[in-house]
């Protein structure tokens, strides 16, 4: 998989596999697209290396910042614990064209990979890889809501099918994504409505039979959680629960100039005010946590696409927050995060 958030290199020799000789530059070739594996279709990108100097040794080069502008996630919106095509991937295809005495030789370094909208941690080194198990999601037992939604994303199999079970006390929900080549539906998500397990304490997300998440459903008597969707580190959407006060204050700019169009007593304005907007902004804090959920939070704080998911609406938001401080139970004992959010648009509509 390629984390097109992170570079992603290709050791491309000077030395080709077919033949001793030295080529004079190569030309590496570029397919994206989305669809069928075996329908690439034509080049989008050739990128060209010379080679004056008769080097001998390997060049690197990084092809994911050609990748990431061809991938968008879907918004699922079904109202009732269903799967759903997550899309948020993009098939990239690469062959590299050596050329001797000017003349192209057969294709080599022929490769194809699924890439997606993800990244990798600077200590994870180059060209990171998503899990083994291909779950998409943090698998960290975490709470939501009586109301919430939760999405659970992985990656579909090109020769098996895939069983996702949802269950909780007195309810299971049993979804199978059979295998495919088609990167619209590689990436699957699971839209776990906890309204759907209503009276149960908790809902376990099983894959192939093993458990990857738990979900503790949890009543707030006090405050309306909101739901956060952001894009993680493995490029899938994933939900985060904010449990407690929610404060907005709305930020109003505008501009003015001085009129002598006419008198006050007539209810004329001589400093009058045009372009008026504002942008709504909100703090939230996520009520008590566990330690381990510091992995979601420092996912969603490196996230640069974010929402409120409000019904079926998703509400774009920035994160204004610009530091994060881990909390540990040895040195906080009860964990809370307060975030700082606004709505990434005008209130007054000027687009």
């Amino acid at each position: 998989m390629i984390k097109s958030l992170s570079p992603y290199y290709l050791n491309i020799e000077w030395n080709p596999f077919s033949t001793s000789a030295i080529p004079e530059k190569y030309d590496l070739k570029l397919y994206i697209w989305n669809g069928v594996k075996s329908s690439p279709g034509s080049p989008i990108f050739t990128i060209q290396n010379v080679n004056p100097f008769a080097r001998t040794d390997t060049a690197k080069v990084d092809i994911a910042k050609y990748v990431r502008g061809f991938i968008s996630s879907n918004f699922i919106k079904d109202t009732a614990t269903s799967i759903n095509d997550g899309k948020g991937l993009t098939w990239v295809k690469t062959e590299v064209i050596y050329y001797l005495n000017s003349v192209a030789q057969p294709a080599e370094h022929v490769n194809t990979y699924l890439a997606s909208k993800g990244y990798g941690y600077g200590l994870e080194g180059e060209n990171t890889q998503s899990p083994t198990n291909n779950v998409l999601s943090t698998q960290i037992e975490q709470k939501i809501g009586v109301n919430s939604k939760y999405l659970f994303s992985f990656l579909g199999s090109e020769t098996v099918s895939t069983v996702i079970i949802v269950k909780s006390e007195n309810v299971t929900k049993t979804f199978t994504k059979t295998a495919s080549t088609n990167s619209n539906d590689l990436l699957q998500t699971i839209n776990i409505v906890a309204s759907d397990f209503s009276g149960d304490q908790y809902i376990e997300i099983l894959k192939d039979g093993v458990l990857i998440n738990t979900l503790l459903i949890t009543a707030e008597p006090r405050y309306t959680p909101i739901d956060v969707v952001f894009l993680n580190k493995e490029g899938a959407l994933q939900t985060l629960t904010f449990f407690k006060e929610k404060v907005e204050t709305l930020k109003i700019e505008s501009e003015n100039y001085e009129s002598s169009n006419g008198q006050a007593l007539d209810g004329v304005h001589q400093f009058k005010t045009y372009n008026v907007n504002g942008k709504t902004s909100f703090n939230v804090n996520s009520g008590f946590v566990k330690e381990d959920n510091n992995e979601i939070f420092k996912q969603l704080s490196l996230s640069d696409l974010i929402w409120q998911l409000k019904g079926n609406v998703y509400i774009p938001l920035n994160i204004d927050s610009k530091s994060l401080e881990y909390k540990s139970r040895q040195k906080d004992r009860l964990l809370n995060y307060k975030f700082d959010f606004s709505y990434a648009f005008s209130e007054k509509n000027s687009i």
